[in-house]
């Protein structure tokens, strides 16, 4: 793979915090990688600069017509015909309470003592089960320095300022006395529901409005690589694009989604028995959604039954009513 060049840094040993549990996960064969986006989008460039691939950067589409055999794309008044167009541009839409979100605001960290263990990252360290679901994410890159990010899935998404409120106390909470500055910030939202199918004949939606982003845990990376490589394959063969859909699995990131909008507080035993219960192979399958309905079996087994067959029947009945 060649992104794994890119990496600034990977880690082999994975925390899960759930209050006074914690369960440290190690492999050789699973790592957790970090890449910088200007690293990841400045190697594709110039990759794509070599395949002698035109870029237009910093232009407004203006209007796209979808026809029988084509496209035509209206940009600063020059119409650009094509067979095929992939429209990766997120679809607007107005935040609402009824629909979940992902939301995180992240602060990098820089102590003036060499406190933290760098080969050892907290994907989930759980705050609360309320409302929601909140958690402490924290990438160390050495002893004295890490981001520290403040996750919620909800729906209701906060001002900027209460995610570093939130990781202030954290920090004053882990690291007593000890003193820090907060530099550099990234924040964002992804959704956790997905998008009706808008594609029209040879006109697809891709990325984040084209459902590529795993519902329930917003991983879309491997999705990504795997989507793309389908979609070449086809133009190559001269075949009909169409991404098949895991629709069981789909229908679970429905049932855990409603969860957390309507029952959040029976989520606390349902990530103990998944985090606690299985395999770090088996719990990064299901994260990503490249998972076999076998491994999906043994993951719902060990999950506890009550609160997640209520919800069910909730969206099974919302799904019957709409």
């Amino acid at each position: 793979n060649p992104f794994t060049k890119l990496c600034d840094n990977s880690w082999n040993n994975i925390s899960i915090k759930i209050f006074e549990s914690e369960r440290l996960f190690s492999s050789k064969q699973i790592k957790y990688l970090h890449i910088k986006s200007s690293s990841f989008y400045n190697y594709m460039i110039n990759f794509l600069k070599k395949k002698k691939v035109t870029f237009l950067f910093n232009k407004e589409i203006s209007e796209i017509i979808t026809l029988n055999d084509s496209n035509k794309i209206i940009v600063d008044k020059t119409e650009y015909v094509t067979q095929l167009l992939f429209d990766s541009r997120p679809i607007s839409k107005n935040i609402k309470d009824t629909e979940l979100y992902q939301h995180f605001g992240g602060y990098e960290v820089f102590f003036d003592k060499m406190i933290l263990d760098p080969k050892k990252i907290t994907l989930m360290d759980f705050q609360s089960f309320n409302n929601g679901l909140n958690f402490m994410y924290i990438l160390p890159f050495s002893g004295n320095r890490a981001l520290f990010e403040s996750t919620y899935f909800s729906g209701k998404i906060l001002k900027e300022s209460m995610y570093k409120k939130d990781v202030i106390e954290y920090i004053n909470n882990n690291f007593p006395k000890v003193k820090y500055k907060m530099k550099l910030k990234e924040k964002g939202i992804i959704p956790m529901f997905y998008n009706k199918n808008l594609n029209k004949h040879n006109y697809f939606k891709i990325g984040t409005s084209g459902n590529w982003i795993r519902a329930s845990t917003g991983y879309c990376f491997q999705n990504s690589f795997i989507n793309a490589k389908f979609i070449a394959d086809k133009i190559s063969k001269n075949k009909k694009i169409k991404i098949k859909k895991n629709i069981f699995l789909d229908f679970l990131d429905e049932i855990f989604c409603n969860l957390i909008l309507t029952k959040s507080e029976n989520l606390k035993q349902i990530f103990l028995n998944f985090y606690f219960k299985n395999n770090l192979k088996l719990i990064v399958s299901f994260l990503t959604g490249n998972i076999k309905f076998s491994q999906l079996l043994k993951i719902i087994f060990s999950l506890p039954k009550i609160g997640l067959t209520i919800s069910m029947f909730q969206v099974i009945r919302k799904k019957i009513l709409s």
